[in-house]
């Protein structure tokens, strides 16, 4: 089972379809949901630069002086350079109030092409700015390359009930082969399996009926869509942590209350597990939306 690691984004900038707040949350209110985290077992947290504020209030916050482990990203504007690279690294320590992460990571795949960025990340390791490389990627061809990078350690995966590839493809066994820690993100494909059938037909075209049947599977077993959409990368083998983000305190609770339901949910998993298959990726993939986030 999958332990639960924070996303912070949102609370950054405005992000995702399903925005409760219809707004970027206040700074009191970040920390009420950072405050309802440490209280709930959470010690991991991922940010990156790109996410506009988000690292700033994690520093202000203190998450160092509370034993939390920080994951950020390079930002993706920055260019190739390794001084550049290492001015950014410095750049996000700073803001995070920390001397150390627990990883810093790659927003971009083609960067693993790059000899001077992946110098600089590996110098970065070395001076012990961060324990461990990792990198984001958005497609099940990235995952397999970056599986087979010795340089990687982290590898962060959109992953969800309706987006199944990389079990299709064999990731997780390849990752798991070759020892890296498997992050998975977008349990809620940004919040369209929160939503009504109509309104994620109105969002992205053609997903309706997929989320349809999602939340039919779910609701005849007992689950609401929320619980059941998370539960499924909860229970992966494979995944180590599932990235989550929240709103409000009283999300978070809902979602770490779910960690201790992943056995009543085994049957339900099996049902959900292969029944999504050959999805058009403009649904699977929130970069080929052709909506306002």
């Amino acid at each position: 089972m999958a332990q639960l690691c924070l996303g912070t984004v949102q609370f950054g900038m405005h992000y995702g379809i399903h925005n409760t707040l219809g707004r970027q949350p206040t700074e009191e209110e970040v920390f009420g949901v950072l405050d309802a985290a440490i209280d709930a077992g959470i010690y991991m947290f991922d940010t990156a630069s790109a996410y506009g504020t988000s690292e700033e209030l994690l520093g202000r916050y203190g998450l160092a002086a509370r034993s939390g482990q920080i994951i950020s990203k390079l930002h993706p504007a920055v260019e190739g350079e390794r001084r550049d690279v290492q001015q950014e690294i410095q750049r996000s320590l700073t803001r995070l109030s920390v001397s150390r992460l627990y990883c810093y990571m790659l927003h971009r795949t083609e960067d693993l092409d790059d000899a001077s960025v992946m110098d600089a990340m590996e110098e970065a390791k070395s001076h012990g700015w961060t324990d461990k490389i990792g990198v984001s990627i958005y497609s099940p061809e990235d995952a397999m390359c970056a599986a087979e990078d010795s340089r990687i350690d982290v590898i962060q995966v959109p992953y969800n009930v309706l987006d199944q590839r990389l079990d299709d493809c064999g990731f997780f066994e390849y990752a798991k082969e070759n020892q890296k820690e498997v992050f998975a993100r977008s349990a809620f494909l940004q919040g369209l399996l929160l939503m009504s059938p109509a309104d994620a037909e109105t969002k992205v075209a053609g997903s309706g009926v997929y989320v349809e049947r999602f939340q039919s599977m779910a609701a005849e077993d007992g689950f609401l869509p929320r619980e059941a959409a998370m539960l499924y990368a909860l229970c992966h083998a494979g995944i180590s942590y599932v990235v989550f983000g929240v709103d409000t305190s009283a999300q978070l609770r809902e979602n770490t209350s779910l960690v201790s339901r992943c056995r009543a949910f085994s049957a339900t998993y099996q049902k959900l597990y292969g029944a999504f298959r050959d999805i058009d990726v403009n649904i699977l993939e929130p970069q080929r939306w052709k909506v306002s986030l």
